[in-house]
């Protein structure tokens, strides 16, 4: 564990940038407004999650004419039997294919690949957005629709920074990839799975995600939960005879309002200490009730828990389960009226700081940030995400990494800032020469 909190990143002194890289990074400026297009083009598909098809072919077809290799199929379930994130309740993989987007390497060396999800979630009141979130609107800098910021503008600044070092022609030993995985909105880790069992291995990753352009060494583990409240419906004019299932709820929700403050309490994870909920559970849906005039015999709530890098999912289980017992019991609530069940767990990770790869990543935002006074702060990536599937299965060095704010993912006009697209594309150009073309073993 890296007491760093709040620390800012020294800055990594700097050798006169080769003209080679230099020559790369031109590059992603001369191209940009072809990759504008590409992300707004890009936003035009409703790729949510089951339906993500239609947006990975657009990508691939693209690739294609570029001239970059694409490895482009279709995963099943069976292939990834033997792994138990593939029992995790998720959509079906029909239908929702995985790209990955190679630039060769000369020799063999060491390689890295960026890893992008290709759902979003979903917009269902089109009409509260202030332009109709599949439209790709670009007003001065900002690029507004759903999956701006999360994921598609990041992934167009890896797509973008592919193509500029493959133009630059500059040699570098190991592989270069971008995967377009499915289902991370959906089923967080098996999607990376698919391309993991394909035998699309890099030596480092990317994932690519909303982290205000920073590279970020941790990210969060979690727990999807479902509570079910049972009661005892009767006519609503003798309500008291009854056990109301949405009563229970009220009492649920107020109960995980209270564990979610005292989580902040015990063993808070320096690189998250910054954000002001330490392991947030939230809510996301609530349902009950079958017919009018009736007490409400069944009631449910949906949500996650997320945790912390080095906590233990298993054993979080159990304390939120025993938790929650407890605190219903206190308000004389019987514990037996509610079923928990953990329908999807993923694993969080941590990158040490001396890893080549942070150096390389730092070493990348100061070049390209020279000028800027804009906060550097080392921190954790504030969500689950794609990064703990390879970092727990074999150990590989991740980061999250990409422009836009989780601010803005999943809301009503979200957008991404074209400038910061463009600028981390610099950033992926210095980090994924650097790696490629070194020696980490």
């Amino acid at each position: 564990m890296n007491n760093i909190s709040g620390a800012h990143v020294a800055t990594i002194p700097l050798n006169s940038e080769d003209q080679q890289t230099s020559r790369a990074t031109e590059l992603v400026s001369t191209h940009a407004l072809e990759f504008r297009e590409l992300l707004c083009e890009s936003i035009r598909f409703p790729s949510v999650s089951g339906s993500e098809g239609p947006f990975v072919h657009f990508i691939a077809t693209w690739a294609r004419r570029m001239g970059f290799e694409v490895d482009l199929w279709q995963a099943t379930e069976d292939s990834l039997q033997c792994y138990p994130q593939s029992k995790a309740r998720h959509l079906a993989l029909a239908g929702r294919p995985t790209a990955v987007i190679r630039l060769r390497g000369t020799s063999g060396g060491p390689s890295i690949g960026f890893n992008a999800h290709s759902d979003v979630v979903a917009a269902p009141e089109p009409e509260r957005w202030s332009d109709h979130p599949w439209t790709g609107v670009t007003r001065e800098n900002r690029i507004f629709g759903r999956g701006a910021c999360d994921t598609k503008g990041p992934l167009v600044s890896a797509l973008l920074a592919l193509y500029a070092i493959r133009e630059s022609r500059i040699p570098h030993r190991g592989d270069i990839f971008v995967e377009l995985i499915p289902g991370e909105e959906d089923c967080v880790g098996l999607g990376t799975l698919t391309s993991h069992v394909r035998g699309h291995v890099p030596d480092a990753l990317i994932v690519l995600e909303p982290t205000e352009s920073m590279p970020r060494y941790a990210s969060r583990g979690g727990l999807r939960f479902e509570i079910s409240c049972i009661g005892r419906s009767v006519h609503s004019t003798v309500k008291w005879a009854g056990v109301d299932a949405i009563d229970i709820l009220r009492a649920v929700l107020d109960c995980l309002k209270e564990m979610e403050t005292d989580s902040g309490k015990v063993d808070v994870h320096p690189l998250f200490a910054g954000y002001p909920i330490a392991r947030p559970i939230t809510v996301d849906a609530v349902r009950g009730g079958q017919w009018q005039g009736m007490v409400c015999d069944s009631s449910q709530c949906t949500g996650y828990l997320e945790l912390l890098p080095d906590d233990d999912l298993s054993a979080y289980q159990a304390r939120f389960s025993d938790e929650l017992h407890r605190r219903l019991a206190a308000r004389n609530r019987n514990p037996e009226h509610i079923l928990i069940n953990f329908v999807e767990t993923y694993t969080g990770h941590e990158i040490p700081l001396s890893n080549p790869l942070c150096h390389y990543a730092r070493r990348a935002v100061d070049a390209t940030l020279a000028a800027s006074n804009s906060p550097r702060e080392m921190s954790g990536f504030n969500s689950g995400c794609e990064a703990g599937l390879r970092a727990s299965l074999l150990g590989t060095p991740t980061i999250v990494w990409g422009p836009g704010s989780l601010m803005q993912a999943h809301c009503v006009d979200e957008y991404v800032c074209w400038s910061d697209v463009q600028a981390v594309a610099e950033m992926f150009v210095r980090t994924a020469l650097a790696w490629t073309r070194g020696n980490h073993s």
